[in-house]
């Protein structure tokens, strides 16, 4: 009797845990996650996205691979190529980065952006050329700060880094 009861125990526990939904990795990565940061975390394999949430409920919200995709937040006044492919996006309270691959060479999407972000408002505050290959531009409009990075790496195409938040 006392091992039928530990198996039908083990049994129902099982099923909770599958009507979970999560994989043992997922919960693996969560519970490393929340051991790092000290912050509850979900990781969510389908999806591709991990969000982790702090004691005071703000919340980061990650995703990469062929699941990312460009937020429904993303501002209309900034610039944002006609072709691409969101490789990566992460969002905070008042921070939103925001990785893409654009078809296209470096000196032309830097000229595109320039022209788009002037015509949007935006004021330029910063324009430099790193190193070889990769260009920065900050700009300042309505007490928001937006970094346009782009860095041709070798392969086809040009990755667009966007950072984007509000300015303290």
């Amino acid at each position: 009797m006392r091992n039928a009861s530990l198996i039908l125990s083990v049994g129902l526990v099982s099923l909770a845990l599958v009507a979970c939904g999560k994989s043992p990795s997922e919960r693996a990565a969560e519970a490393a996650i929340e051991r790092a940061t000290g912050q509850k975390a979900n990781v969510d394999a389908k999806s591709g996205e991990v969000t982790i949430e702090s004691k005071d409920g703000q919340k980061m919200r990650i995703a990469g691979g062929d699941a990312a995709t460009l937020p429904v937040e993303f501002p209309k006044d900034v610039y944002l190529p006609s072709k691409f492919k969101v490789l990566s996006v992460m969002q905070m309270q008042d921070v939103m980065v925001v990785q893409l691959d654009v078809p296209g060479d470096l000196a032309a999407l830097t000229d595109a952006s320039g022209k788009k972000m002037a015509t949007e408002g935006w004021k330029q505050t910063l324009s430099m050329q790193a190193a070889e290959g990769q260009h920065v531009t900050m700009y300042e409009k309505d007490k928001r700060q937006a970094t346009v990075s782009f860095a041709d790496d070798g392969e086809p195409g040009v990755k667009l880094n966007l950072q984007l938040g509000k300015q303290q």
